[in-house]
């Protein structure tokens, strides 16, 4: 097939207007101008013919249309020259009516290429691509997000292709990866349009399925053929509705394509990716891996020459804006990060945190950090935290990346001079991360996301959390420990408003219910103090003191405290009690407990401390059978004597541990058991000994307030600015999501 004819049927594929032909103003024979049509966002390819005969047409002659819109704003769109003696220029836009067009030509003795006149009917656009149908993607009005022209969020998830244009990638593979991706929830592709990182230019691997991009290292003599096989693949990543950020080249010395090809050879090669897809919803990426005053003066070129002014950034060894030398050359601030395993992923919020607090004020997101397996490094739980702890911090997305995927493996061919994966693409695809990530983007999409705001004020310091204050909250908890199962706390609550509350486990989506509740006012101690008078109190000075019960092994008093060994369950005869407070104090060294709701011993609550497993939590004893620890929370330090204080309310009972010193106090719990019972002390198992002093008990001193709402439960534990979340429902990370109930 010759150029000619195989570019007519690239234009064709594309979804264009052609004409390969342009009629030559003057002759009496000129047949009658038939505009050219487009739908709105989509490209209309106009094909002019030259009338002379050039050496190297890719140097020796440029091309631009000025097309004039119907608000009378005037944009210069350059032409590429597509083979033989064929140059075209493709436009798009979303402004509807007819716009008119007139080329000029450095050669303007060139009567195929100069002067020619036309006209282009833009009508409104009748599909579903969002690309299309919304707009290319631009800077939001906040200026911490991205936008669709028409206002309409767009919410960056990215994946890394930098070398999918290559051959070993077969078209049918660039397909199913689409596909996949698109499955997936992914909106961006960064790929490279130009030398590739981690190989010497003018390899063989660098090669489609039309050769190479260039045949000189200067980028003076360019190949058509290989620009039109990758028309192909950049034109299918905006069929489904997937933004494609290309990447001029890249900067890192090994692979530095400015040594290779000058600022002026990159120049001329950013024209040409320009003039090819700037038409398209695209994002510039100027070069990766690259920065300082050379990059800088490309990325201020194509802010010059791209009449569409799509999105530049550079991808840097760092932070984009702080790679150039010039800040208003880049719209957003893309972050590289850096690889390893959990070092390299929590070490990337920092670095964004960084960034995000410069002035003035642009998205801020990371293009690149530790790639799913790459290494066998960093596996879907690494994913998951770099995902939600950088969208609670602020981002304007992310970009994913997978070993295997980003550099285009195949069995026996993995893309790379120095090897880091044998991972093939079709394997990297099929790593969890990306399913788990795009299940994380489409749960923020249920949401107002683009009006989160980061609110580490909320969260306790481990934890991330944004959202809209008297809306919704989103707090992200990374996994704290193989058995803890303690719930996060989410801080600052508005008096009165009342939240629905649920988990959502970032691996499969699933919604985990945890209540409804309202703070009616501000923080109070959980525990204030008993309520006079005293139901009960035992100082254990004298044997005949409080009548006590046993229904474990025998207690007794000696030396000032009530003393019992292992299986101790020991109760007070005559107070039968729903809603009480207990104190004690005890020693460290063995399990201490409060027992509240006695009514044998297969039914009762017990509040503990373990000092086998360095922790506080309560029981729910049903039926003989202890169920799960409620409101487990570790006590890592605490000293030798102790004081417990345990309370039920309605269906909730929490504890708090002190030793004056150090407090620890676990959230308020569920309970199933609501009945009045009997109060008392225990030891179970752990140790062989425990000495109880200073018991007091109390009717719980909590008046309960009015509800705010019908639908939202009240109870006394949560009177305040604070809810502690109720037990995980496993001990892993995730979503707690506080979405206000609405009247």
């Amino acid at each position: 097939m010759s150029n000619k004819w195989f570019a007519l049927w690239i234009a064709l594929a594309m979804g264009g207007s052609c004409h390969l032909v342009a009629p030559i103003p003057g002759r009496a024979d000129e047949p009658a101008a038939v505009p050219d049509r487009a739908e709105a966002h989509c490209v209309v390819e106009l094909c002019f013919s030259s009338a002379v005969e050039y050496s190297n047409p890719f140097l020796d002659v440029e091309v631009a249309a000025l097309v004039t819109q119907p608000d009378g704003r005037q944009l210069r769109v350059p032409a590429f020259w597509a083979g033989a003696g064929q140059w075209r220029v493709r436009y798009a836009s979303g402004i509807i009516g007819s716009h008119t067009y007139r080329t000029v030509c450095s050669d303007t003795a060139n009567t195929g290429l100069h002067a020619v006149e036309g006209m282009i009917d833009v009508v409104p656009y009748r599909g579903d691509n969002p690309l299309l149908l919304h707009g290319p993607v631009q800077v939001a009005a906040d200026r911490r997000h991205f936008a669709h022209a028409d206002g309409t969020p767009f919410l960056w998830l990215g994946d890394t292709w930098w070398k999918g244009l290559c051959r070993r990638l077969t078209w049918e593979g660039f397909q199913e990866l689409t596909a996949d991706r698109q499955a997936k929830g992914f909106s961006v592709v960064q790929i490279v349009c130009g030398p590739y990182p981690d190989e010497g230019v003018f390899e063989a691997r660098w090669e489609n399925e039309g050769g190479k991009p260039y045949e000189t290292r200067d980028f003076t003599v360019v190949n058509p053929t290989y620009f039109d096989y990758a028309d192909r693949r950049i034109r299918h990543l905006v069929d489904a509705g997937i933004v494609p950020a290309i990447v001029g080249g890249w900067g890192r010395a090994d692979c530095d394509a400015m040594q290779l090809a000058g600022v002026d050879g990159m120049k001329r090669h950013w024209r040409h990716l320009v003039a090819r897809y700037g038409a398209l919803p695209t994002v510039w990426i100027i070069g990766g891996e690259s920065g300082g005053p050379q990059w800088t003066e490309v990325a201020r070129y194509v802010q010059e020459i791209d009449p569409y002014q799509r999105l530049v950034t550079v991808h840097p060894f760092d932070s984009g804006r702080t790679s150039v030398t010039d800040e208003t050359v880049v719209d957003f601030d893309m972050l590289q990060t850096g690889h390893g395993d959990w070092n390299a992923a929590q070490g990337a919020i920092p670095k964004f945190r960084t960034a995000y607090a410069r002035t003035p004020v642009m998205p801020v997101m990371i293009g690149e950090y530790c790639y799913e397996g790459h290494m066998q490094t960093a596996f879907q739980d690494v994913q998951r935290y770099v995902f939600w702890s950088s969208m609670l911090s602020g981002s304007a997305g992310l970009t994913y990346g997978a070993a295997g995927v980003w550099h285009a493996s195949v069995e026996g061919d993995p893309g790379l001079a120095n090897v880091y994966d044998r991972t093939t693409w079709r394997e990297g695809m099929q790593y969890p991360g990306s399913t788990q990530l795009g299940l994380g983007k489409r749960l923020l999409e249920q949401y107002p996301w683009w009006r989160f705001a980061p609110h580490p004020e909320w969260a306790e310091p481990d934890c991330f959390a944004a959202g809209v204050p008297g809306e919704v909250r989103f707090i992200y908890q990374p996994r704290r420990g193989v058995y803890n199962w303690q719930g996060t706390v989410v801080k600052g609550l508005e008096p009165g408003v009342p939240y629905r509350a649920c988990y959502v486990d970032p691996v499969n989506g699933k919604r985990y219910e945890a209540g409804t509740f309202v703070s009616t006012g501000p923080p109070r101690p959980l525990f204030a103090g008993h309520a006079a008078p005293l139901l009960a109190s035992d100082s254990f000075d004298q044997p005949a003191g409080q009548a006590w019960e046993d229904h474990g092994t025998p207690s007794q008093v000696e030396a000032g405290c009530l003393v019992g060994g292992k299986g101790l369950v020991t109760v007070l005869a005559d107070i039968r009690e729903a809603d009480l407070m207990v104190s004690v104090d005890a020693r460290s060294d063995a399990e201490a407990g409060i027992v509240l709701r006695f009514q044998d011993a297969d039914q009762y609550v017990v509040a503990l401390y373990s000092p086998l497993l360095k922790a506080i939590f309560l029981h729910d004893r049903q039926d003989g059978t202890w169920g799960e620890q409620l409101g487990h929370v570790d006590v890592p330090e605490i000293g030798p004597q102790i004081h417990l204080t345990a309370a039920t309310c309605g269906s909730y009972a929490a504890l708090v541990l002190t030793d004056g010193t150090r407090t620890y106090a676990t959230p308020p719990v569920t309970l199933r058991n609501t009945a009045r019972g009997q109060a008392g002390l225990w030891l179970y198992q752990i140790g062989d000994r425990q000495a109880f002093d200073n018991f007091q008990l109390s009717r719980t001193p909590f008046a309960p307030p009015r509800p705010a709402s019908d639908d939202a439960t009240q109870h006394p534990l949560l009177w305040c600015d604070e809810f502690r979340g109720p037990t995980l429902p496993s001990p892993q990370d995730w979503i707690l999501i506080l979405e206000r109930i609405a009247p």
